[in-house]
C-alpha cells in the first residue's frame, strides 16, 4: 500500500548481516547476499535460501536476541517454512551469535538432510534422526533434530525429554496423532514442534509456513510438571517417498476439517470470506456429470468427490460460461477461475481487476490440488494477480491517505464491491488479509456472500 503499508520493526541492517554470516558458516559453500534490503543466505544453485531478520532484542541483562528465518525455494517451494530461534548472553552481540548458532547447529543439518544434500553440512557431529512415517496412505522420510533450553539443570531437561519419549518425542506424537494431512505435491514440507513446560505451559506446531492448531492440541494435552521451565523444540522435514494417492471424498473432508481449525487466522485459507462461504465442507456429488461433456478428470471429481462446496476462492460452482468455457469458482474482487473445454486447462480470469488472463493449471485436478496444498502449507492467499489494482484495495489506500493509517479501523466501516456488471461481489483473500493486517475486520465487506 503505497504510502500506507505498515513497516516491520526497525532493525539494524549490520546486525542482520552478522546473523546471516553466522548461519552461512554452518553450510559448506553458502553465501550471504542482500536482496531488497533483506539479508539472505544462499545455499547453492537450486537449493533453498534463508532470509534472516531480527524480530526483537532484550537490551538489558539478561540480554537476548530473537530471530526470524524464512526458508523457501528449492525442494521446499515458494511457501517454504517460517522458523524462530533465540539466544541469551552477556551482550547483544553474544546473544545474536548464539541465536544463529542455536538454530544452524541444531537444524541446519536437518534442512540439508531433508533436501538430500548432507554433503553441505558444516556442523561438527550433526544430530539428525531419520525415520519413515505414513500420512493419509502416503509414505514420507522424516529428518528431525531437537534443541532444548531450560531454567533448571541440564540433567532435569534431559530426564524430562526421556519421560516424554526421547529426542523426537514431540514430532512422533504429532505424526502419530492423525492431525497432519499429506500434502498433494512432491515438495518437502517442514514440521516444527515446541513445548514450553513450566508454570505457564505453551505449545506450538507449525506446518509449512503457518501455525497448525489441530496438531498443537496434541501437545496441549501433555500435563505440566513442577520445577523449572523446560523448553523443547523440534524441527523436521518430511520428504515424500511416493506419489500422492488418489483423492477420496472421505480423505479430502478429513483434511478440510483439519484446516478448519485454522479459521482464527485470516492468512489461512480457512480464515477468510471465501472459506466462510463454503465452510470448508464438500457439497453433494453430481451423478449426471458424465452427460455434461467435461474433461474426464473433472467429470470424475464432480461425480465422486463433490460438485460444489469447498474449493478455491468462494468454492466450487461449475457452470457453463461461454462457448467452450466453464466457470469453476469466484476468486473475489471480480476475478474467477475458468476451464477451457478444448484442452481442459484452467485459467485465472482477472480482467475485471488487472486486465489479466493467465494459465493457472494444466487441468482441473492440478488446479484443485494446488489450492489444497497451498492451504495445508499455510502459504497465504491462493491468488496470482496484482490485487493492488482491485477496488477494495484502492478504497483502503484512499482512506489511509485521507485519514491516516492509524485511523483505518474507525474510518473504514462499510465496503461495497460490485462487478463491472453491477453485481455485488466479495473481496479476494489478498485484499481481506490486507484489511485485517491494518486492523479492519472482514465484517466491513457488506457484499460478501
Amino acid at each position: 500500500m503505497s504510502g500506507t503499508d505498515q513497516s516491520s520493526p526497525t532493525s539494524d541492517s549490520a546486525s542482520e548481516r552478522r546473523l546471516a554470516e553466522v548461519i552461512a558458516g554452518h553450510f559448506i559453500g553458502a553465501q550471504v547476499v542482500e536482496t531488497d534490503g533483506v539479508q539472505v543466505v544462499r545455499l547453492g544453485e537450486g537449493l533453498p535460501v534463508i532470509e534472516c531478520s531480527i524480530d526483537g532484542c532484550q537490551d538489558a541483562p539478561p540480554y537476548g536476541v530473537f530471530i526470524f528465518l524464512t526458508i523457501k525455494g528449492g525442494a521446499l517451494g515458494e511457501s517454504g517454512a517460517l522458523v524462530t530461534a533465540s539466544g541469551y548472553g552477556p551482550s547483544i552481540e553474544h546473544s545474536l551469535i548464539l541465536a544463529g548458532c542455536n538454530w544452524a547447529c541444531a537444524f541446519g543439518p536437518v534442512l540439508l538432510t531433508g533436501i538430500g544434500r548432507p554433503d553441505l553440512i558444516n556442523t561438527r557431529d550433526p544430530d539428525v534422526e531419520q525415520l519413515e512415517t505414513v500420512l493419509d496412505g502416503r509414505r514420507y522420510r522424516v529428518a528431525v533434530g531437537h534443541l532444548d533450553r531450560w531454567t533448571g539443570s541440564a540433567e532435569d531437561v534431559r530426564t524430562y525429554r526421556q519421560r516424554l519419549g526421547g529426542s523426537r518425542a514431540l514430532t512422533t506424537r504429532v505424526l502419530d496423532s492423525g492431525t497432519i494431512p499429506a500434502p498433494r505435491t512432491d515438495r518437502v514440507v517442514a514440521l516444527g514442534c515446541f513445548l514450553g513446560a513450566g508454570p505457564t505451559p505453551l505449545a506450538e506446531v507449525k506446518l509449512g509456513a503457518a501455525d497448525w492448531p489441530a496438531a498443537r492440541a496434541v501437545l496441549d494435552t501433555i500435563p505440566p510438571e513442577p520445577g523449572g521451565t523446560r523448553m523443547l523444540r523440534e524441527w523436521a522435514l518430511l520428504t515424500p517417498l511416493e506419489p500422492a494417492p488418489a483423492l477420496t471424498r472421505g480423505g479430502l473432508q478429513r483434511t478440510l476439517d483439519l484446516l478448519r481449525a485454522c479459521a482464527d487466522n485470516p492468512i489461512s485459507e480457512a480464515g477468510w470470506c471465501g472459506a466462510r462461504h463454503h465452510g470448508m465442507r464438500l457439497g453433494e456429488t453430481d451423478p449426471g456429470a458424465a452427460s455434461l461433456g467435461l474433461p474426464e478428470e473433472m467429470t470424475w471429481f464432480l461425480n465422486t468427490i463433490a460438485a460444489s462446496g469447498a474449493g478455491p476462492g468462494y468454492g466450487l460452482e461449475p457452470r457453463p460460461l461461454a462457448e467452450g468455457w466453464w466457470h469453476l469458482a469466484d476468486a473475489g474482487c471480480g476475478a474467477q477461475w475458468v476451464l477451457q473445454l478444448a484442452d481442459g486447462a484452467v485459467w485465472l480470469d482477472s480482467r475485471a481487476c488487472d486486465d489479466g488472463f493467465q494459465l493457472a493449471a494444466p487441468g482441473f485436478l492440478a488446479w484443485y490440488e494446488a489450492w489444497l496444498d497451498n492451504a495445508i502449507r499455510g502459504a497465504g492467499p491462493f491468488v496470482r494477480w496484482e490485487y493492488r489494482v482491485d477496488a477494495a484495495y484502492k478504497m483502503l489506500v484512499d482512506a489511509a491517505q485521507k485519514n491516516g493509517v492509524d485511523r483505518l479501523p474507525e474510518t473504514v466501516t462499510r465496503v461495497k464491491i460490485h462487478s463491472p456488471e453491477g453485481e455485488p461481489i466479495g473481496p479476494c483473500h489478498a485484499c481481506e488479509e490486507t484489511y485485517v493486517r491494518f486492523g479492519v475486520p472482514p465484517t466491513v465487506f457488506t457484499t460478501a456472500p
